[in-house]
Protein backbone atom coordinates (compact mmCIF):
# COMPACT_ATOMS: atom_id res chain seq x y z
CA UNK A 1 0.00 0.00 0.00
CA UNK A 2 1.27 3.55 -0.94
CA UNK A 3 2.16 5.80 2.22
CA UNK A 4 -0.38 8.61 2.16
CA UNK A 5 1.58 12.27 1.95
CA UNK A 6 1.37 13.87 5.13
CA UNK A 7 -1.19 17.14 4.74
CA UNK A 8 0.49 19.12 7.32
CA UNK A 9 4.13 20.86 6.58
CA UNK A 10 5.86 21.87 10.60
CA UNK A 11 5.60 25.32 10.92
CA UNK A 12 6.70 26.94 13.99
CA UNK A 13 4.23 29.40 14.49
CA UNK A 14 2.48 26.60 15.21
CA UNK A 15 3.99 25.89 19.15
CA UNK A 16 2.75 28.96 19.40
CA UNK A 17 -0.65 28.81 18.39
CA UNK A 18 -0.56 26.23 21.27
CA UNK A 19 0.49 28.21 23.92
CA UNK A 20 -2.35 30.35 23.17
CA UNK A 21 -4.96 27.58 22.80
CA UNK A 22 -3.37 26.82 26.67
CA UNK A 23 -3.09 30.06 28.07
CA UNK A 24 -5.50 32.67 26.33
CA UNK A 25 -8.44 31.14 25.01
CA UNK A 26 -11.76 31.44 25.62
CA UNK A 27 -10.94 34.88 26.82
CA UNK A 28 -8.72 35.95 23.97
CA UNK A 29 -9.08 35.42 20.32
CA UNK A 30 -6.44 34.20 17.85
CA UNK A 31 -5.51 36.37 14.73
CA UNK A 32 -3.34 34.92 12.23
CA UNK A 33 -2.13 37.40 9.45
CA UNK A 34 0.03 37.55 6.63
CA UNK A 35 0.07 37.35 2.92
CA UNK A 36 -2.06 35.33 1.22
CA UNK A 37 -1.34 31.82 0.45
CA UNK A 38 1.41 31.72 3.34
CA UNK A 39 -0.79 28.95 5.27
CA UNK A 40 -2.93 30.54 7.45
CA UNK A 41 -6.11 28.60 6.96
CA UNK A 42 -3.63 25.10 6.88
CA UNK A 43 -2.63 26.56 10.21
CA UNK A 44 -6.18 27.00 11.89
CA UNK A 45 -7.31 23.62 10.32
CA UNK A 46 -4.27 22.12 11.74
CA UNK A 47 -5.11 23.38 15.00
CA UNK A 48 -9.09 22.63 15.02
CA UNK A 49 -7.97 18.94 13.39
CA UNK A 50 -5.67 18.13 16.38
CA UNK A 51 -6.59 20.45 19.43
CA UNK A 52 -10.51 20.30 19.48
CA UNK A 53 -13.30 18.14 19.32
CA UNK A 54 -14.70 19.78 16.29
CA UNK A 55 -13.84 22.70 14.26
CA UNK A 56 -15.40 24.68 11.52
CA UNK A 57 -14.20 27.50 8.97
CA UNK A 58 -16.25 29.95 7.47
CA UNK A 59 -14.73 31.62 4.44
CA UNK A 60 -15.74 35.16 4.49
CA UNK A 61 -13.99 35.70 1.04
CA UNK A 62 -16.54 33.04 -0.25
CA UNK A 63 -19.44 32.81 2.75
CA UNK A 64 -23.15 32.79 1.81
CA UNK A 65 -25.44 35.67 1.93
CA UNK A 66 -27.36 33.44 4.85
CA UNK A 67 -24.25 33.38 7.11
CA UNK A 68 -23.47 36.88 6.77
CA UNK A 69 -27.20 37.32 7.57
CA UNK A 70 -26.69 35.78 11.20
CA UNK A 71 -23.81 37.64 12.07
CA UNK A 72 -25.36 41.34 10.65
CA UNK A 73 -28.30 40.74 13.45
CA UNK A 74 -28.42 42.92 16.13
CA UNK A 75 -28.39 42.06 18.57
CA UNK A 76 -26.65 38.80 17.79
CA UNK A 77 -28.82 35.82 19.19
CA UNK A 78 -26.00 33.52 19.87
CA UNK A 79 -28.22 30.22 20.35
CA UNK A 80 -29.39 30.82 16.44
CA UNK A 81 -25.68 31.67 15.42
CA UNK A 82 -24.61 28.18 17.01
CA UNK A 83 -27.50 26.06 15.55
CA UNK A 84 -27.10 27.49 12.59
CA UNK A 85 -24.01 27.28 11.78
CA UNK A 86 -23.81 23.53 12.72
CA UNK A 87 -26.56 22.73 10.44
CA UNK A 88 -24.98 24.74 7.53
CA UNK A 89 -21.44 23.87 7.93
CA UNK A 90 -22.47 20.03 9.05
CA UNK A 91 -20.62 20.10 12.11
CA UNK A 92 -21.30 19.33 15.87
CA UNK A 93 -20.07 22.01 18.28
CA UNK A 94 -18.51 20.96 21.90
CA UNK A 95 -18.68 23.55 24.74
CA UNK A 96 -15.15 24.29 25.70
CA UNK A 97 -13.99 21.75 22.88
CA UNK A 98 -14.83 23.27 19.53
CA UNK A 99 -12.97 25.86 17.43
CA UNK A 100 -14.87 28.64 15.23
CA UNK A 101 -12.65 29.49 12.32
CA UNK A 102 -13.46 33.04 10.91
CA UNK A 103 -11.06 32.97 7.38
CA UNK A 104 -10.06 36.02 5.76
CA UNK A 105 -12.54 38.40 8.69
CA UNK A 106 -11.72 41.84 7.00
CA UNK A 107 -13.85 40.81 4.04
CA UNK A 108 -16.53 40.79 6.27
CA UNK A 109 -16.23 43.76 9.22
CA UNK A 110 -19.53 42.68 11.20
CA UNK A 111 -18.18 39.18 11.96
CA UNK A 112 -15.16 40.88 13.44
CA UNK A 113 -17.66 43.29 15.33
CA UNK A 114 -19.60 40.33 16.48
CA UNK A 115 -16.53 38.97 17.82
CA UNK A 116 -16.57 40.64 21.24
CA UNK A 117 -19.98 39.25 22.08
CA UNK A 118 -19.05 35.74 21.18
CA UNK A 119 -15.68 35.83 23.76
CA UNK A 120 -18.07 37.09 26.18
CA UNK A 121 -20.62 34.07 25.46
CA UNK A 122 -17.06 32.27 26.19
CA UNK A 123 -19.02 28.25 24.76
CA UNK A 124 -16.50 28.35 22.39
CA UNK A 125 -12.51 29.34 20.69
CA UNK A 126 -12.39 31.79 17.83
CA UNK A 127 -9.12 32.02 15.37
CA UNK A 128 -9.21 35.07 12.71
CA UNK A 129 -7.30 35.00 10.05
CA UNK A 130 -6.23 37.69 8.13
CA UNK A 131 -4.27 39.30 4.74
CA UNK A 132 -4.60 42.77 5.60
CA UNK A 133 -1.70 44.09 7.91
CA UNK A 134 -2.71 47.38 8.78
CA UNK A 135 -6.07 45.85 10.35
CA UNK A 136 -6.39 47.17 13.93
CA UNK A 137 -5.67 44.38 16.61
CA UNK A 138 -8.60 44.35 19.34
CA UNK A 139 -7.64 44.44 23.33
CA UNK A 140 -9.01 40.12 23.35
CA UNK A 141 -7.08 39.15 20.27
CA UNK A 142 -3.51 37.80 20.22
CA UNK A 143 -1.80 38.33 17.07
CA UNK A 144 0.54 36.18 15.65
CA UNK A 145 2.20 36.60 11.93
CA UNK A 146 2.84 33.50 9.39
CA UNK A 147 5.20 34.27 6.63
CA UNK A 148 6.43 31.81 4.29
CA UNK A 149 8.46 29.07 5.20
CA UNK A 150 11.79 29.90 6.12
CA UNK A 151 14.89 27.60 4.96
CA UNK A 152 14.25 25.05 8.35
CA UNK A 153 10.25 24.20 7.61
CA UNK A 154 11.38 24.01 3.60
CA UNK A 155 14.49 21.03 5.01
CA UNK A 156 11.88 19.82 7.76
CA UNK A 157 9.34 19.36 4.91
CA UNK A 158 12.08 17.17 3.37
CA UNK A 159 12.62 14.95 6.33
CA UNK A 160 15.51 16.90 7.18
CA UNK A 161 15.88 18.22 10.73
CA UNK A 162 19.66 18.34 10.88
CA UNK A 163 21.07 20.65 8.24
CA UNK A 164 20.03 24.00 9.97
CA UNK A 165 21.43 22.53 12.97
CA UNK A 166 24.66 22.06 11.56
CA UNK A 167 24.27 25.14 10.47
CA UNK A 168 23.55 26.99 13.33
CA UNK A 169 26.33 25.58 15.05
CA UNK A 170 28.81 26.31 12.35
CA UNK A 171 27.71 29.89 12.55
CA UNK A 172 28.23 30.03 16.26
CA UNK A 173 31.70 28.99 16.69
CA UNK A 174 32.16 30.25 13.34
CA UNK A 175 34.32 27.50 12.32
CA UNK A 176 34.06 27.03 8.47
CA UNK A 177 31.70 23.82 7.39
CA UNK A 178 34.29 22.55 5.08
CA UNK A 179 33.36 19.27 3.80
CA UNK A 180 29.38 20.36 4.63
CA UNK A 181 29.09 23.74 2.53
CA UNK A 182 29.09 21.95 -0.52
CA UNK A 183 25.62 20.67 0.53
CA UNK A 184 24.69 23.46 2.53
CA UNK A 185 24.56 25.69 -0.69
CA UNK A 186 22.67 22.86 -2.69
CA UNK A 187 19.95 23.12 -0.28
CA UNK A 188 20.03 26.76 0.20
CA UNK A 189 20.08 27.26 -3.96
CA UNK A 190 16.86 24.94 -3.91
CA UNK A 191 15.09 26.64 -1.23
CA UNK A 192 15.95 30.20 -3.41
CA UNK A 193 14.63 28.24 -6.70
CA UNK A 194 11.35 26.93 -4.56
CA UNK A 195 10.73 29.71 -2.04
CA UNK A 196 8.68 29.24 0.85
CA UNK A 197 5.05 29.47 -0.41
CA UNK A 198 3.09 26.43 0.65
CA UNK A 199 1.86 24.80 -2.24
CA UNK A 200 4.95 25.73 -4.34
CA UNK A 201 7.59 23.56 -1.42
CA UNK A 202 4.54 20.47 -1.76
CA UNK A 203 4.51 20.35 -5.56
CA UNK A 204 8.79 20.50 -5.09
CA UNK A 205 8.46 17.88 -2.65
CA UNK A 206 6.27 15.36 -4.21
CA UNK A 207 7.60 15.57 -7.72
CA UNK A 208 11.38 18.04 -7.67
CA UNK A 209 10.08 18.91 -10.85
CA UNK A 210 11.06 22.73 -11.21
CA UNK A 211 8.51 23.19 -13.90
CA UNK A 212 5.64 22.04 -12.27
CA UNK A 213 7.00 24.04 -8.88
CA UNK A 214 6.89 27.32 -11.30
CA UNK A 215 3.06 26.41 -12.64
CA UNK A 216 2.11 27.02 -9.51
CA UNK A 217 4.02 30.24 -8.36
CA UNK A 218 2.32 31.77 -11.29
CA UNK A 219 -0.93 30.41 -10.36
CA UNK A 220 -0.62 32.20 -7.28
CA UNK A 221 1.08 36.07 -8.92
CA UNK A 222 -1.78 35.24 -10.94
CA UNK A 223 -4.29 35.24 -7.96
CA UNK A 224 -2.12 38.34 -6.67
CA UNK A 225 -2.83 40.14 -9.57
CA UNK A 226 -6.38 39.91 -9.64
CA UNK A 227 -6.65 41.03 -5.84
CA UNK A 228 -5.13 44.37 -7.55
CA UNK A 229 -8.36 44.44 -9.17
CA UNK A 230 -10.78 47.91 -8.38
CA UNK A 231 -12.79 46.01 -6.14
CA UNK A 232 -10.07 45.19 -3.65
CA UNK A 233 -8.33 48.21 -3.99
CA UNK A 234 -8.79 51.98 -4.74
CA UNK A 235 -5.54 53.26 -7.72
CA UNK A 236 -5.45 49.33 -8.95
CA UNK A 237 -3.57 50.78 -11.64
CA UNK A 238 -0.55 51.66 -9.80
CA UNK A 239 -0.84 49.30 -7.42
CA UNK A 240 0.08 46.60 -10.17
CA UNK A 241 2.29 49.06 -11.96
CA UNK A 242 4.41 48.80 -8.64
CA UNK A 243 4.39 44.97 -8.20
CA UNK A 244 5.02 44.32 -11.40
CA UNK A 245 8.06 46.39 -11.46
CA UNK A 246 9.95 45.23 -7.97
CA UNK A 247 12.08 42.94 -10.78
CA UNK A 248 13.52 45.26 -12.27
CA UNK A 249 14.21 47.89 -9.99
CA UNK A 250 16.29 45.43 -8.04
CA UNK A 251 17.96 44.52 -11.18
CA UNK A 252 19.67 47.93 -10.74
CA UNK A 253 23.19 48.39 -8.84
CA UNK A 254 21.88 50.55 -5.83
CA UNK A 255 18.38 48.27 -5.66
CA UNK A 256 16.56 51.35 -4.77
CA UNK A 257 13.24 51.80 -6.06
CA UNK A 258 12.62 54.62 -7.72
CA UNK A 259 9.21 55.88 -8.70
CA UNK A 260 10.55 57.80 -12.05
CA UNK A 261 11.02 54.71 -13.48
CA UNK A 262 7.35 53.97 -13.66
CA UNK A 263 7.00 57.35 -16.04
CA UNK A 264 8.51 60.58 -15.90
CA UNK A 265 5.74 62.44 -14.23
CA UNK A 266 5.46 59.33 -11.51
CA UNK A 267 5.85 60.70 -8.03
CA UNK A 268 5.23 59.38 -4.07
CA UNK A 269 2.16 61.18 -3.52
CA UNK A 270 0.30 59.48 -6.73
CA UNK A 271 1.75 56.03 -5.57
CA UNK A 272 1.66 56.50 -1.61
CA UNK A 273 -1.97 54.63 -1.15
CA UNK A 274 -0.53 51.91 -3.66
CA UNK A 275 2.45 51.31 -1.91
CA UNK A 276 1.02 51.07 1.52
CA UNK A 277 -2.10 48.64 0.30
CA UNK A 278 0.51 46.16 -1.49
CA UNK A 279 2.60 47.04 1.54
CA UNK A 280 -0.36 46.13 4.00
CA UNK A 281 -1.23 42.85 2.22
CA UNK A 282 1.78 41.41 3.00
CA UNK A 283 2.96 40.68 -0.34
CA UNK A 284 5.98 42.79 -0.55
CA UNK A 285 8.78 43.81 2.33
CA UNK A 286 9.64 48.09 2.60
CA UNK A 287 13.11 48.58 3.48
CA UNK A 288 13.60 52.44 4.17
CA UNK A 289 16.84 54.47 4.36
CA UNK A 290 17.95 55.56 8.04
CA UNK A 291 20.32 58.79 8.16
CA UNK A 292 21.82 57.66 11.38
CA UNK A 293 22.38 53.74 11.73
CA UNK A 294 22.89 54.40 15.51
CA UNK A 295 20.11 56.00 16.39
CA UNK A 296 16.30 54.73 17.53
CA UNK A 297 15.50 54.18 13.56
CA UNK A 298 11.72 55.81 13.89
CA UNK A 299 13.66 59.06 14.11
CA UNK A 300 15.90 59.11 11.25
CA UNK A 301 13.89 57.06 8.67
CA UNK A 302 13.49 58.90 4.96
CA UNK A 303 10.26 57.15 3.65
CA UNK A 304 11.04 58.43 0.29
CA UNK A 305 14.07 56.37 -0.17
CA UNK A 306 13.54 52.79 -0.18
CA UNK A 307 13.78 49.17 -1.30
CA UNK A 308 10.50 46.99 -1.89
CA UNK A 309 11.47 42.89 -1.63
CA UNK A 310 9.23 40.23 -2.61
CA UNK A 311 8.06 38.12 0.85
CA UNK A 312 9.13 35.49 -1.49
CA UNK A 313 12.07 34.73 -3.30
CA UNK A 314 10.76 32.07 -5.39
CA UNK A 315 8.16 34.51 -6.27
CA UNK A 316 10.74 37.10 -7.16
CA UNK A 317 11.87 34.59 -9.63
CA UNK A 318 8.97 33.65 -11.06
CA UNK A 319 7.70 36.90 -11.19
CA UNK A 320 10.70 38.32 -13.48
CA UNK A 321 9.97 36.44 -16.02
CA UNK A 322 5.78 36.56 -15.47
CA UNK A 323 4.16 34.92 -18.81
CA UNK A 324 7.23 33.32 -20.22
CA UNK A 325 7.62 29.28 -20.38
CA UNK A 326 9.62 28.17 -17.29
CA UNK A 327 12.28 27.02 -19.69
CA UNK A 328 13.09 30.52 -20.43
CA UNK A 329 13.89 31.86 -17.12
CA UNK A 330 17.60 32.00 -17.33
CA UNK A 331 17.42 32.66 -13.15
CA UNK A 332 16.51 28.37 -12.55
CA UNK A 333 19.78 27.74 -15.07
CA UNK A 334 21.69 29.91 -13.24
CA UNK A 335 21.15 28.76 -9.16
CA UNK A 336 20.69 25.36 -9.91
CA UNK A 337 24.30 25.68 -12.08
CA UNK A 338 25.64 27.85 -9.17
CA UNK A 339 26.50 30.61 -11.26
CA UNK A 340 24.83 33.61 -10.31
CA UNK A 341 26.01 37.15 -12.03
CA UNK A 342 26.21 40.16 -10.53
CA UNK A 343 23.16 41.56 -12.44
CA UNK A 344 21.26 38.72 -10.82
CA UNK A 345 21.79 39.84 -6.58
CA UNK A 346 18.69 40.47 -7.06
CA UNK A 347 17.59 37.39 -5.77
CA UNK A 348 20.29 37.43 -3.08
CA UNK A 349 19.04 40.53 -1.81
CA UNK A 350 15.75 39.29 -1.47
CA UNK A 351 16.60 35.94 0.09
CA UNK A 352 18.86 37.78 2.80
CA UNK A 353 15.74 40.23 3.39
CA UNK A 354 13.29 37.33 3.74
CA UNK A 355 15.44 35.48 5.87
CA UNK A 356 16.19 38.77 7.92
CA UNK A 357 12.82 39.41 8.51
CA UNK A 358 11.58 35.75 9.52
CA UNK A 359 14.10 35.74 12.50
CA UNK A 360 12.16 38.92 13.46
CA UNK A 361 14.85 41.71 12.14
CA UNK A 362 13.44 44.53 11.07
CA UNK A 363 16.28 45.99 8.59
CA UNK A 364 17.10 48.95 6.98
CA UNK A 365 19.67 50.20 4.88
CA UNK A 366 22.47 53.34 4.89
CA UNK A 367 23.57 55.29 2.26
CA UNK A 368 26.02 58.39 2.70
CA UNK A 369 26.72 60.94 -0.50
CA UNK A 370 29.60 63.69 -0.69
CA UNK A 371 27.34 66.81 -0.10
CA UNK A 372 29.06 68.86 -3.37
CA UNK A 373 29.23 65.80 -5.90
CA UNK A 374 26.32 63.31 -4.60
CA UNK A 375 28.84 60.14 -5.26
CA UNK A 376 28.39 57.57 -2.94
CA UNK A 377 30.66 57.69 0.15
CA UNK A 378 29.14 54.28 1.90
CA UNK A 379 26.85 52.18 1.29
CA UNK A 380 25.51 48.99 3.54
CA UNK A 381 22.47 47.00 1.54
CA UNK A 382 21.12 45.97 5.70
CA UNK A 383 21.01 47.33 8.90
CA UNK A 384 20.11 45.57 12.26
CA UNK A 385 20.02 45.66 15.91
CA UNK A 386 22.03 43.49 17.80
CA UNK A 387 21.27 44.66 21.59
CA UNK A 388 22.74 48.57 21.79
CA UNK A 389 24.42 48.62 18.86
CA UNK A 390 24.14 48.42 14.79
CA UNK A 391 25.01 45.45 12.66
CA UNK A 392 26.00 46.37 8.84
CA UNK A 393 25.61 43.22 6.09
CA UNK A 394 26.46 43.45 2.63
CA UNK A 395 26.52 41.24 -0.16
CA UNK A 396 29.96 40.56 -1.84
CA UNK A 397 29.47 41.10 -5.19
CA UNK A 398 32.47 42.12 -8.13
CA UNK A 399 33.37 45.20 -6.45
CA UNK A 400 35.04 45.54 -3.12
CA UNK A 401 33.52 49.15 -2.21
CA UNK A 402 30.12 47.13 0.21
CA UNK A 403 33.20 45.98 2.31
CA UNK A 404 35.33 49.30 2.32
CA UNK A 405 31.55 50.84 3.44
CA UNK A 406 31.60 48.14 6.61
CA UNK A 407 34.87 49.49 7.31
CA UNK A 408 34.14 53.11 7.15
CA UNK A 409 30.88 52.95 9.05
CA UNK A 410 33.06 51.35 11.71
CA UNK A 411 35.36 54.26 11.55
CA UNK A 412 32.93 56.57 11.73
CA UNK A 413 30.27 55.51 14.67
CA UNK A 414 33.02 53.37 16.79
CA UNK A 415 31.33 51.57 19.05
CA UNK A 416 28.06 51.96 18.43
CA UNK A 417 28.38 49.59 15.56
CA UNK A 418 29.38 46.06 15.99
CA UNK A 419 31.63 43.86 13.85
CA UNK A 420 30.48 43.74 9.84
CA UNK A 421 29.06 41.18 8.34
CA UNK A 422 29.52 40.06 4.30
CA UNK A 423 27.37 37.25 3.12
CA UNK A 424 29.61 35.65 -0.34
CA UNK A 425 29.84 31.67 -1.54
CA UNK A 426 32.67 31.37 0.23
CA UNK A 427 33.39 29.82 4.15
CA UNK A 428 33.12 31.33 7.20
CA UNK A 429 35.94 33.69 8.25
CA UNK A 430 37.17 36.73 10.23
CA UNK A 431 39.28 39.70 8.68
CA UNK A 432 39.90 42.38 11.65
CA UNK A 433 36.21 43.88 12.87
CA UNK A 434 34.65 41.51 9.20
CA UNK A 435 32.67 38.08 10.06
CA UNK A 436 32.81 36.87 6.35
CA UNK A 437 29.54 34.38 6.05
CA UNK A 438 28.42 31.55 3.54
CA UNK A 439 24.97 32.94 2.09
CA UNK A 440 23.03 30.05 4.45
CA UNK A 441 23.98 31.52 7.42
CA UNK A 442 21.77 34.58 6.95
CA UNK A 443 18.92 32.01 7.87
CA UNK A 444 20.39 31.42 11.11
CA UNK A 445 21.65 35.09 12.58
Amino acid sequence: MKKAKPRFFERKVYQAMLQWKENLAPDCALFLEGGSGVGKTTLAEKLGKEAYQSYLVIHFDQVSPEVKTLFEESPLDLDRLFNALQVIFKTRLYPRQSLIILDEIQCFPPARQALKTLLEDGRYDYLETCSFASIAIASKEHRLGVSPMDFEEFMWAQGDDLTVPAIRDHYEKLKPAKALHKGFMKSFREYMLVGGMPQAVRAFVETKDYGKVDRVKQKLLTRYIEEMSPKRAKGADPVSRFFDHIPSELAKKDKRYVLSHLGKSARLREYQKAIEWVSNTGLVQLNHSVKDPTETVAFTVNPSNFKAYLMDTGLLISLAVKGRPYLENSLYEAILCDRLHVNEGMILENIVAQSLSAKGHRPHFYIERDPKTRKTKMEIDFLIRDGEKGVGLVIKGSSSARIKSLQRLKEKFGKRIGDGIVFHHGEVKREGNIVYLPYYMVTVI
